[in-house]
């Protein structure tokens, strides 16, 4: 587990009292900041800031160069928006499960005056979401590998009492293995007991569930209908309800037949059916079983889960991703710097 140093000092922005984060460093003692860290390129954006390709400057001898995530966040806009909270779930999330190997690590978490980084893992394999633009649609097989290592991982945070919430193909990353690492827990609810009355309103448009858009309570058997979605889209190619027109989308989510192609396994609709239920109590996932109701399900039956946590299944093969130096990466990241100054 990483270490952690508490910052006390507090930082003010536009006149409101700014986040606390803690300063975290594989040595207690090491101060981190962006002078330990090279932009590489810039990996995409985010709603606060940019996600950038970075690497450590100090290489120890002999040890191949290590790339890492750095998601950077402005304080002005975090806080303009009230979403801090948002920003310090993250790291908390990521201090907590970081370390299972389906879940992106944390290695270092500081701030500046401006901005909040963290620097995460980095996973060359791209995302879920790019990989169901290329292919489509999955094979069963495909899908099953795919979704199991999801479930141990949403397992993980269940047994420290995280919701996922959030769980879509684009908060799923792949390594250079192919395997599935969770990622993005701004919308994770920590703390979380067996019947908690959250009424949040939180997700991704195709990936809402009943409950939430009925403004009922959920708990963590939202992450196993999250579940049902994300196999869903992986088998058909698109989420289940689909409507280009919101509304439309809301009320199919609500109410609307599930439509399973003919083409589907019985054993793929019967897993389907049961994660999709609208009542979350009688959801597959729901008991205080969790992860243990999903797995023996007949969908599994060739799975070791072992082999799952382990990271010894094999795969579908991927396109790493190239790293590449941009300097105008670079440039712009020191001119944003500049900008927030």
């Amino acid at each position: 587990m990483l270490a952690a140093i508490e910052k006390s000092n507090k930082v003010t922005v536009g006149g409101k009292s700014t986040i606390k984060i803690i300063n975290t460093a594989g040595n207690s003692k090491a101060k981190i900041s962006m002078d330990n860290f090279k932009i590489i390129s810039r990996l995409g954006n985010g709603s606060f800031g940019t996600v950038y390709l970075v690497t450590h400057k100090k290489t120890p001898k002999g040890q191949p160069v290590r790339y890492f995530a750095m998601k950077t966040l402005e304080k002005e806009g975090v806080l303009k928006q009230n979403m801090a909270r948002y920003a310090l779930t993250e790291k908390n999330v990521l201090q907590v499960a970081g370390s299972h190997p389906l879940i992106i690590g944390l290695n270092y978490a500081f701030q500046n005056e401006y901005r909040l980084y963290l620097i995460m893992e980095f996973a060359p394999g791209g995302d879920m979401e790019h990989q169901i633009r290329l292919k489509k649609k999955f094979t069963e097989k495909e899908a099953r590998l795919y979704i199991a290592e999801v479930i141990c991982a949403i397992e993980n945070l269940h047994s420290h009492n995280i919701i996922f919430r959030d769980l879509k193909p684009g908060n799923i990353v792949l390594d250079k293995d192919g395997h599935c690492k969770l990622t993005d827990f701004g919308l994770s609810k920590e703390n979380v007991g067996e019947l908690s009355e959250n009424k949040s309103f939180v997700g991704s448009i195709a990936y809402l569930a009943p409950e939430i858009l009925k403004k009922q309570s959920h708990n963590k058997s939202i992450d196993w209908y999250l579940c049902g979605v994300l196999l869903y889209e992986m088998l058909v190619g698109i989420p289940p309800y689909y409507n280009n027109n919101r509304k439309i989308l809301f009320d199919n989510i609500k109410q609307g037949p599930l439509r399973i192609p003919h083409t589907m396994s019985k054993v793929a609709r019967d897993l389907i059916l049961n994660l999709l239920n609208r009542n979350p109590t009688k959801r597959m996932g729901a008991s205080s079983r969790d992860a243990a109701e999903l797995k023996e399900h007949e969908f599994f039956k060739d799975i070791d889960w072992d082999d799952v946590f382990n990271k010894k299944l094999e795969m579908p093969e991927i396109d790493v991703k190239q790293v590449v130096f941009n300097a105008e990466a670079e440039k712009a990241f020191k001119e944003g710097e500049q900008v927030s100054k």
